[in-house]
């Protein structure tokens, strides 16, 4: 791993294998990955360390299964707001229980967020107490109908 002068980081094979193997579990063992890459545990577990150190890895977390627990309604709501609250309104909503993922974007609307619901009526009263606030100008929502892939931690981009 290199650090490159514009504040990027430059991985070679070993950390790119690492990351993917972890990707796949992360309760792999340095032992097992160092069998597999053939090379010692304390070399895993210093660039492990690195790259973690470095900001390449934010954390380690499950990966949940929100179906199963009964979130079986997944959404994507543009919203737009008036002025230039959208500093002040997104630390609000990021406190949300049902969002999951929140995005500055460009276009219609300002921000776009994903959000995981029981039910329809879960959804209706989410977009009733948006629509409250009164620096949101409109809503637009889509429900998802199934989901093709969703991997946000993916290391395949690597």
């Amino acid at each position: 791993m290199v650090k490159l002068k514009d504040g990027l980081i430059s991985l070679d094979d070993v950390d790119v294998k690492i990351l993917k193997i972890i990707n796949d579990d992360v309760r792999t063992s340095y032992r097992q990955i160092s069998r597999d890459l053939d090379v010692s545990v304390g070399t895993i577990h210093n660039r492990i360390d690195k790259i973690v150190k470095c900001g390449v890895i934010k954390k380690f977390s499950p990966i949940i299964n929100h179906e199963i627990l009964g979130f079986t309604l997944t959404t994507i709501i543009g919203v737009r707001l008036k002025g230039d609250s959208i500093e002040e309104w997104e630390e609000r909503t990021v406190k949300n229980k049902n969002v999951i993922g929140i995005y500055d974007v460009t276009g219609s609307y300002d921000a776009f967020l994903i959000a995981k619901f029981r039910n329809t009526n879960e959804l209706n009263s989410f977009i009733k107490e948006l629509l409250k606030d009164p620096i949101i100008e409109r809503t637009y929502t889509q429900t998802v109908l199934d989901v093709i892939k969703e991997d946000m931690g993916s290391s395949n981009i690597l």
